[in-house]
């Protein structure tokens, strides 16, 4: 899991492998949370397979004891594994997430160089930069195109001798330092210089920080409490706007008016609102509901590895994990798509646990009764 979650961050950005050792504690967590329920199953199918096929059960019974006595430390077990596995789900989500982020735009310029020197060019949706070579820190005879998506007076290109870049991730940006060339800037200008300009590159917009900063996946269970009050209070903020708007539109005959632009952004802007405090409602019923799945497949997997007898744990895991895979996944999808749309309430995500958690104390209680 560790692999899979460093070659998807390697993939998403382009990493070298100094950075890819730096980010290896933030994708341990996140690891972890898949890891984790399947580990749990696959235990429970291990040692009470085990159990059952030595007739251990068979031993318990014959001392007048009832098959609880195995049965419930291990439910408490999980249990306590639960707990563990939320904090680790809400650890994966905010701390682990900021910390490749905080990596990554630390070693962007390192980042930049190594594509740099292997290819002689580097393209994002915010710049360009194609070189003749690189040479140390140095990049020499540097063409660089600083694009301009939300202006229609064309993008900024700039020739140099040389240039350095360096990452500033205080401020999501790179501090680009040009050295003699010419700029061919915004409107036909042309600009030229013989010393050093620094021109700084943001990597992100204003409005892309403050949504990845206010994205509900992206906060602490801690914090979404009082961002769901903030996020109410916002909401009725735009729903009163709209019905004053509204009202005095049809006080002033402005049928017309309501029908324009500003109100396909306004009804926009709501909608957003509402459906970020969907999310926040969702986000905690998510986060345990995937945390205390080690419970719920716990649940499912002693019973049917005191039924099946066998000491093949191959078979007992096989057996539990496929219906898991086609019942518990698509419910708990489901359950999560529709409390982001307002069609299912925020403890939908819960129905793949509730699914396999009521499955697995029928076949429990049939088992402890035999």
């Amino acid at each position: 899991m560790v692999m899979i979650g460093l070659a998807e961050e390697a993939s998403d950005h382009g990493l070298g492998p100094d950075v890819i050792l730096q980010i290896v504690p933030y994708v341990l967590p996140k690891a972890l949370m898949f890891a984790m329920p399947a580990t749990c199953l696959f235990s429970a199918c291990v040692v009470f397979g085990r159990l059952s096929a030595d007739n251990e059960m068979i031993a318990i019974e014959s001392m007048g004891l009832p098959k609880t006595v195995l049965v419930f430390p291990a439910l408490v077990l999980a249990f306590l594994i639960s707990l563990f596995a939320v904090w680790v789900n809400d650890i994966s989500f905010a701390w682990s997430y900021w910390g490749v982020e905080r990596v990554v735009l630390q070693s962007t310029d390192k980042i930049i160089y190594s594509v740099l020197r292997n290819e002689g060019s580097f393209s994002t949706d915010r710049f360009s930069i194609e070189v003749d070579g690189v040479e140390g820190r140095r990049l020499i005879h540097p063409v660089i195109t600083i694009k301009n998506k939300d202006s229609q007076r064309g993008d900024t290109r700039v020739v140099a001798l040389e240039a350095e870049i360096v990452s500033n991730p205080e401020k999501h940006s790179l501090t680009l330092t040009v050295t003699k060339g010419q700029a061919d800037l915004q409107g036909g200008m042309q600009v030229s210089f013989d010393d050093s300009e620094k021109q700084d590159i943001p990597l992100k917009s204003s409005a892309e920080i403050a949504k990845s900063i206010n994205n509900p996946s992206h906060l602490y269970l801690s914090q979404i409490k009082r961002a769901i009050k903030i996020q109410e209070v916002d909401l009725e903020r735009i729903k009163n706007e709209n019905a004053i708007q509204c009202c005095s539109q049809l006080l002033c005959g402005d049928l017309v008016g309501m029908t324009n632009t500003a109100w396909k952004q306004r009804l926009e802007d709501e909608e957003e609102a509402a459906h970020r405090l969907r999310r926040l409602y969702m986000v905690p019923h998510r986060r345990w509901a995937n945390g205390f799945s080690c419970l719920a497949f716990v649940v499912i997997g002693i019973p049917v590895a005191m039924r099946l007898k066998t000491s093949n744990y191959a078979t007992t895991f096989g057996v539990c994990f496929l219906p898991i895979l086609f019942i518990y996944y698509p419910l708990f999808m489901m359950g999560l798509t529709g409390a982001k749309v307002g069609t299912m309430p925020p403890y939908a995500a819960w129905l793949g646990d509730a699914a396999c958690m009521s499955i697995g104390l029928v076949l429990l209680i049939r088992e402890l009764r035999r």
